[in-house]
């Protein structure tokens, strides 16, 4: 009986929700609430994370409001993702752009799952697939997407309707 109990006792220490995530004590915590900033720009949240110098929609596309909790995720093939970033006109910025692969991987929180990612600077980030710019090897009909379920990554083809997180960088 004491064995049942202590065993539970270090699941539970071993494991810590964040928001909405699981989150994994035992993988060093690289994406902590300190490392972004979130500046409300007349309405509009974005999301700097001081350690890239990148600038983040707070909200996924389709999806507004300071937790990001009005409207719904909308889904878009590449090329269309590519069309709305270049259009894209939020918090008094317009040059927006779909993240390459190796910059929509930064804000993929390891240590965590359901979603992978820092929910308090992200609430509201669905356990899905997110394009980025990136071409994939297998032929030019595939990109590269992320998976913020669990972290991974791989190829979509690009007439697929995967979800939207847009960037840019600082000083521009």
């Amino acid at each position: 009986m004491k064995a049942i109990i202590i065993t539970l006792i270090i699941i539970n220490l071993s494991i810590y929700q964040k928001a909405n995530a699981v989150c994994e004590a035992y993988i060093t915590d690289e994406w902590p609430d300190s490392r972004y900033t979130v500046t409300d720009i007349s309405g509009d949240n974005v999301v700097t994370d001081n350690q890239t110098g990148l600038m983040w929609k707070q909200c996924p596309q389709g999806l507004t409001g300071s937790i990001c909790d009005t409207g719904s995720v909308t889904t878009h093939t590449w090329q269309q993702a590519l069309d709305l970033a270049s259009i894209e006109d939020f918090a008094g910025f317009t040059d927006w752009r779909v993240p390459n692969q190796k910059e929509l991987r930064t804000i993929v929180a390891r240590n965590c799952y359901s979603p992978s990612i820092n929910t308090n600077i992200f609430p509201n980030t669905p356990s899905n697939w997110f394009w980025s710019s990136s071409p994939f090897a297998d032929g030019p009909d595939f990109a590269w997407i992320v998976y913020f379920g669990n972290g991974d990554d791989g190829g979509n083809g690009r007439d697929v309707g995967d979800r939207v997180r847009l960037v840019r960088s600082l000083g521009q």
